[in-house]
């Protein structure tokens, strides 16, 4: 995990819609840091808090500077815009560093699954895990090599070789990627779809060159009335 990071911050007397939409523009973001039956609200650097949350996520941690002292906490709920995706509120919970928590990490496949290179398909099932460790051993994510994933086979949450110090909350029997056969479509299922399938150029050709043999052997045949006059004249 990235060391800590230090965010500045001003506990902020005004409250309602206009004092924090004034905060905003301001480039701080109205934030509520909670402690054990009490809470604070605070104003924060916007910048720095966007910038961590989009590259470590909620599990980031923050030395959080009030002047009069750093608390250390962690995002526990991020609040944006709908439409602009702007910061809109964010809520600290403070952080023992000596006590173990729960968080969610994400899951990331790494490798090229064995599966694959026989034309299988390769499907992540398992994107996140739910693990217990120690807040300064927290991972940015968790990785699950599928080299040795073959066809029609499954690597479950109980595969995963985690950091040392980070226990797996999740269940190990959940499957987290599989190497399935890849599907065929059948015609019927194409038309019913209304799918249409292009022909290719030599298909057209092809196609074209039929077409032009059978007019021109229309062309040769001679009808049957025109025949037999023919032959009475």
């Amino acid at each position: 995990m990235a060391d800590n990071v230090t965010l500045q911050a001003n506990e902020r007397g005004e409250r309602g819609k206009n004092a924090a939409r004034r905060l905003r523009a301001s480039g701080m973001t109205p934030a509520i840091l909670y402690g054990d039956g009490d809470s604070t609200a605070l104003a924060v650097e916007t910048r720095t808090l966007d910038y961590t949350l989009t590259h470590y996520g909620d599990n980031a941690l923050y030395d959080i500077d009030l002047g009069s002292g750093n608390s250390t906490a962690r995002v526990v709920d991020a609040h944006r815009d709908p439409v602009s995706g702007l910061l809109v509120h964010v809520d600290f919970a403070p952080v023992n560093m000596r006590e173990k928590i729960e968080v969610t990490v994400p899951l990331t496949l790494v490798g090229e699954a064995a599966g694959s290179e026989e034309g299988g398909v390769l499907q992540q099932v398992a994107y996140e895990i739910q693990v217990e460790t120690l807040p300064g051993d927290i991972p940015q994510e968790i990785t699950l090599d599928v080299t040795p994933l073959g066809m029609n086979e499954n690597l479950s949450l109980g595969d995963l070789t985690l950091p040392e110090g980070v226990e797996l909350l999740s269940d190990p029997e959940e499957v987290a990627a599989t190497v399935t056969q890849p599907t065929e479509i059948t015609d019927e299922e194409m038309e019913a779809a209304g799918i249409v399938e292009e022909e290719s150029d030599e298909e057209l050709a092809a196609a074209e060159e039929a077409e032009g043999d059978e007019e021109a052997a229309e062309g040769d045949e001679v009808p049957a009335e025109e025949n037999d006059e023919g032959e009475n004249g």
